[in-house]
């Protein structure tokens, strides 16, 4: 691998990097899901560092070319993100159901607890009425 290679891969690795970092500072982005991409990216600044690391890594493999040991360790890396998350969107969807069944139980709670009281008011209401009424023909 030339140095203007290693250079653009360092370069661009450590670009996404500040940019993960910015996305979470403005909390548009959340650390959990952000922690796969910072070790990708890691992993892949230190491979361009030290590229005899992908020649050991494809003889540990079995592999011929260590391109193909690079090809192979990104889908696997890539496919662990994207496993991780598809259990955050799991998660976040039964958190979802959740929420709005404990939304529906409390509205449900409220609406019922207002056709009491204005079944009490409406009660008032008459006993103040017959109240009236019997002053009246009193007087």
């Amino acid at each position: 691998m030339d140095l203007l290679t290693k250079v653009w891969i360092i370069a661009l690795s450590v670009g996404i990097i500040i940019y993960l970092f910015e996305k979470i500072r403005k909390q548009k982005y959340i650390v959990k899901f952000s922690m796969p991409w910072f070790l990708t990216f890691l992993i892949i600044i230190i491979l361009a560092v030290f590229p005899s690391l992908i020649d050991k890594i494809a003889f540990i493999l079995g592999v011929k070319e260590p391109t193909n040991a690079i090809f192979f360790i990104a889908i696997g890396i890539l496919v662990n993100n994207i496993i991780n998350l598809s259990f955050s969107m799991s998660e976040s969807k039964k958190q979802s159901i959740r929420m709005a069944q404990e939304i529906a139980l409390l509205k449900k709670n409220i609406f019922e607890m207002n056709g009491t009281i204005s079944d009490e008011i409406k009660i008032t209401q008459e006993i103040a009425l017959i109240e009236n009424n019997i002053k009246r023909q009193e007087r």
